[in-house]
């Protein structure tokens, strides 16, 4: 696997490149010290993945991730992050810009094994889901006949259907990709009357500026969840990041409580203690949402839901960055419906406007 390395840091290059060495996938690593090299270097050579600093002299990451997307849209480019609100901003922008994902930075820490570590439990994951997804693409794009995309006809139910279910909750659960779709299914949903679960995989500060950046684009008010919440109509409440999100009953309702219990899936959030959660104590219709990403959370999740009469709709493939969620969802056999964000869009309105 070809690998540019995109940093003015010679300690986190090293850093990388060490992570990557020691790991058992054989890398050709190549490295470039601003966007400007990188972008220059990714015209003249062939590469399978990019790793991107956000801060750099000459070219930074938003200009450059701006610069790549010009002239090629399906190298996967990793955002590399500081932890702040200014860099959850920016990163924020370049995954709308058209990066694919990010890391969090390696900060405040002079151990070098440890960050090597880091790295690759949250590095080399990434590289694979989002290769295999590029070489995907390529394979589709040489073939002359596309393979046929799933039709309404071929799923459990139709469109019409389940436009007729009346749920009094929606969950929806994302992971890699997820905020691109998020703001493209918020910016056209309608004041929904029923109050919206939202599961991220984000650090924290980051979910504090994506729920800020929902409610901004959408006509629901979206914001970061916290403890004693009373689930509203036209709210959408998002997981704090490195809390699960759950509900329980209170004297007006349901209200949000929050933990920090172990990972499920690898992350915290995770969409399945959120969807459990739902499924245990909610009394209503839910409809469930399982967008883009990594791993398997919200599989079981929507299993519970599932069997308690949700509806369950997942995203195609097509339109995902990474198809590993929704296809685990479809795996279990827990999913209604595949759609593309816009298909979910029209759905989510009928269903509770309609």
């Amino acid at each position: 696997m070809k690998v540019l390395i995109v940093d003015d840091s010679v300690v986190y290059r090293s850093a990388i490149k060490a992570a990557l060495s020691a790991s058992d996938q054989s890398y050709d690593l190549d490295i470039a010290a601003n966007g400007k090299i990188a972008v220059d270097k990714i015209k003249s050579k062939s590469f399978d993945i990019v790793t991107l600093d956000l801060e750099m002299p000459i070219m930074d990451g938003i200009e450059t991730i701006k610069a790549i997307r010009e002239f090629d849209k399906q190298i996967p480019v990793i955002i590399f992050s500081a932890q702040n609100m200014s860099a959850a901003n920016k990163t924020l922008h370049a995954l709308e810009l058209g990066a694919n994902d990010f890391v969090k930075k390696i900060e405040g820490s002079s151990d070098m094994e440890s960050n090597i570590n880091m790295i690759q439990q949250e590095l080399l994951p990434r590289f694979k889901a989002l290769t295999r997804k590029a070489v995907s693409h390529k394979t589709v794009n040489e073939v002359p006949e596309k393979p046929k995309k799933q039709t309404l006809d071929s799923t459990p139910m139709t469109l019409n259907q389940l436009a007729q279910f009346k749920p009094n909750l929606i969950c929806i659960a994302s992971s890699t990709g997820g905020p691109d779709a998020l703001k493209k299914i918020f910016a056209g949903l309608e004041k929904l009357p029923v109050p919206i679960l939202l599961v991220q995989h984000m650090p924290p500060v980051f979910t504090t500026q994506l729920a800020k950046g929902l409610d901004q684009i959408s006509k629901i008010e979206v914001r970061e969840a916290k403890i004693g919440d009373q689930l509203q109509p036209g709210v959408a409440y998002l997981a704090p990041g490195d809390f699960h999100m759950v509900i329980k009953k209170s004297a007006h309702g349901y209200e949000i409580d929050l933990n920090q219990d172990p990972k499920v899936c690898y992350v915290r959030p995770a969409a399945d203690v959120t969807f459990e959660s739902v499924a245990s104590v909610f009394s209503g219709k839910v409809a469930g949402v399982v967008l883009t990403g990594m791993g398997s959370d919200g599989a079981n999740g929507s299993v519970a839901l599932k069997e308690k009469g949700a509806r369950m709709m997942i995203q195609d493939e097509d339109s995902s960055v990474v198809w590993g969620m929704p296809k685990a969802v479809l795996d279990k056999g827990a999913q209604d419906i595949c759609l593309s964000p816009s298909e979910m869009i029209n759905l989510l309105n009928r269903m509770t406007l309609g």
